[in-house]
């Protein structure tokens, strides 16, 4: 299947990164949604792009999702699960809330979306689901348990994913460094940018990964 064919839903739209894959996405694809969990304002679908409320922990209304684009736009072909945050946390031993907030912010909304769009791509035959992951998640990082051990979870849901669906239905992480949004660099201000990970250049991986046939891939950038 050809980018200009495919139905993109792009999770947690009102962020840096999904925000810009949006307008990524539009300019390519049939048709793109990106889901917030409140809208602001009511939305109306304006060419081949549209902002729906959705929120990833509650099943209902990832099934009014679905139903909506099935009726707007037909068959979902692509989900990207970029809806995700980042704390830091206190030691191990330390501290409760942090554990469930990221563990609920990364992991489950990523599984809640994926446990309800299967369904429908294992009916068409097709479908390309991509996770967030972090390279901080497999290299570790002091304090900040809980946002690596949520997205070491993301790997580990990926991967079994793949192996539990082949014959046109692939999951792949994307799996990167500190990412150049505007947020990082006034929280780093005096770090090395060059080497951060750019927006185009995680839009440009996704839209391969779209086009490739890898199934389970962490894809680190």
């Amino acid at each position: 299947m050809k980018i200009d064919e495919m139905n993109i839903v792009i999770t947690g739209a009102n962020g840096v990164l999904a925000s810009y894959l949006l307008e990524y996405f539009s300019a390519r694809a049939a048709f793109v949604v990106g889901t917030v969990r409140r809208l602001v304002e009511t939305s109306r679908p304006k060419n081949n792009e549209a902002i729906i409320e959705m929120d990833p922990l509650d099943h209902h209304s990832i099934d009014g999702a679905i139903e909506w684009t099935n009726n707007e736009a037909g068959d979902i072909h692509v989900w990207l699960n970029i809806i995700g945050g980042f704390t830091m946390g206190n030691y191990v031993e330390e501290g409760r809330d942090d554990w469930i907030y990221m563990y609920n912010t990364n992991f489950m909304t990523a599984l809640n979306c994926c446990q309800k769009i299967l369904p429908f791509m294992k009916r068409t035959g097709w479908g390309r689901i991509i996770n967030m992951g972090s390279q901080t998640a497999v290299r570790g990082m002091p304090l900040a348990g809980p946002y690596c051990a949520s997205k070491s979870a993301v790997h580990s849901l990926t991967q079994i994913l793949a192996l539990e669906n082949c014959n046109g239905i692939t999951c792949n992480a994307l799996v990167p460094g500190i990412i150049d949004t505007p947020a990082n660099r006034n929280n780093m201000p005096d770090a090395d940018h060059g080497g951060w990970v750019t927006l185009g250049g995680l839009a440009q991986n996704i839209e391969k990964l779209l086009l490739s046939k890898e199934n389970g891939l962490l894809l680190e950038i």
